[in-house]
């Protein structure tokens, strides 16, 4: 990820400014371009995705997403953010669940926070809090991000996703590596030879060693 990039991690939120369509850096078609004007304007944000091999320094692509279930990107410069945050913690986002779930959720961020990760939450769960519209369903999963440094907050985590993952809700999600990469938890608890790694702007194949051994070094702490 480049220096400059760094502030803008996936999974993370922008409040656009009102000079956001002067910034694009790729086309909206029209009708698009007038639902964002309108999603702006209400003061709703958008979330930070994944950027394409070829952006430019200082470029980020967005992503809108309704609670119908419909997707608009956008890519734009930086310029055009008002404000911005990092991944939305689940502690904050349980209130936001259904009531049923709050337990559940509650429960997973204190035994996460027991081995010394903060969880965060993307996705229906996240864009509920975030907008308060309705984007959780009854069979909505929650996708969790979980940002371990050490080997042992790992087995940790997979160790309670494993337990706890194929309940109500049914919990989803990804493992930010030390070098900024992510991978799915689930794949990674099936301990695959090789595994689909996202980067900032790419997505390729590792070996299972490479990426154990990322949590393994003296530096990841």
């Amino acid at each position: 990820m480049p220096p400059e990039m760094v502030g803008w991690p996936r999974h993370g939120w922008v409040r656009l400014g009102e000079g956001w369509a002067g910034c694009l850096r790729s086309p909206l078609a029209e009708a698009e371009r007038a639902e964002v004007a309108d999603w702006c304007r209400a003061g709703r944000p958008l979330v930070i995705a994944r950027g394409r091999t070829g952006d430019g320094a200082g470029e980020l692509r967005l992503g809108l997403a309704t609670p119908d279930k419909r997707r608009i990107g956008l890519h734009v410069a930086a310029d055009a953010v008002a404000e911005h945050w990092g991944p939305l913690p689940l502690a904050e986002a349980v209130d936001a669940a259904p009531e049923a779930w709050r337990a559940m959720l509650a429960e997973l961020v204190r035994r996460a926070l027991a081995v010394g990760v903060t969880p965060a939450v993307y996705g229906s769960l996240a864009w509920q809090h975030r907008t308060g519209l309705g984007y959780v369903r009854p069979d909505s999963d929650i996708d969790l991000l979980f940002a371990p440094r050490e080997r042992w907050q790992l087995d940790g985590l997979l160790d309670l996703l494993a337990a706890a993952g194929d309940g109500t809700p049914r919990l989803d999600g990804e493992i930010l590596l030390p070098d900024g990469a992510a991978v799915a938890w689930r794949e990674l608890a099936g301990r695959p030879a090789r595994l689909l790694v996202k980067g900032p702007a790419e997505v390729d194949l590792r070996d299972l060693p490479s990426v154990l051994a990322l949590f393994d070094r003296e530096d990841a702490a």
